[in-house]
């Protein structure tokens, strides 16, 4: 799905236990190459290969990857994609140590444990950077919450906002955090506040994929929580 000239929203169905359910990760077209934004589950590689050939593009002109955060659902495969690609690993600061193993994933515990194979950030984040895009500045959000480094991404003259987990969309309908997968829910909306202040039209998240609801409808689940 072409969401603005250069981004592609890439749809992976997958099953998670017993759970099946659709990813939604982005490819951006830069200058420099294709820019992934989050890679999908372990083992995910060729499911993520098979998304972009079908908007044209091919994994192996990828020049870097965004991990918006940690979760296993967003960085699983991201070691498979830089051993095939050779990709520039991008990354919030906070959540680079679960990232490189130095730290146990956030949401891993004894009942449910989690790892992924280690992947070096070769950039560390802090929120504000900017990449050149096809759509044009595409800039880095820092909305914390969900993760200790949760970003989000933000491209001004598309009006769209990419907001990984830090929202979700429900039926068509936008809505704010997830409880159950929000270890710092405070915090998360919090970051909620931070993009009503952006001018977004259409919103993309990796749950639920596009929405045509932006300011407006961030505004007003701030308002009703």
């Amino acid at each position: 799905m072409e969401l603005t000239d250069g981004v592609y929203g890439l749809p992976l169905d997958v099953s998670l236990g017993e759970r099946e359910m659709t990813l939604n990760p982005v490819a951006v077209e830069t200058p420099q190459g294709l820019l992934l934004l989050d890679a999908g589950l372990p083992d995910g590689v060729d499911d993520l290969s098979e998304a972009l050939d079908a908007e044209g593009l091919a994994l192996e002109d990828t020049w870097a990857v965004v991990v918006t955060h940690q979760d296993l659902d967003h960085a699983g495969c991201l070691a498979a994609v830089v051993e095939r690609t050779d990709a520039v690993v991008f990354a919030h600061e906070a959540d680079t140590p679960y990232l490189e193993g130095d730290k146990e994933l956030v949401k891993s515990s004894d009942q449910r444990p989690m790892s992924i194979e280690p992947t070096t950030v070769d950039v560390q984040m802090t929120g504000g950077e900017t990449f050149a895009t096809a759509a044009g500045p595409m800039r880095v959000v820092y909305t914390p919450g969900h993760s200790p480094g949760h970003i989000s991404l933000y491209v001004p003259e598309a009006e769209l906002l990419i907001s990984a987990d830090a929202l979700n969309v429900v039926d068509g309908a936008l809505v704010g955090p997830r409880e159950d997968a929000t270890p710092d829910l405070e915090t998360a909306w919090d970051s909620v506040e931070t993009l009503a202040d952006l001018d977004v039209g259409q919103t993309f998240c990796f749950h639920g994929g596009h929405a045509d609801a932006g300011t407006h409808r961030i505004k007003e689940l701030l308002a009703d929580r």
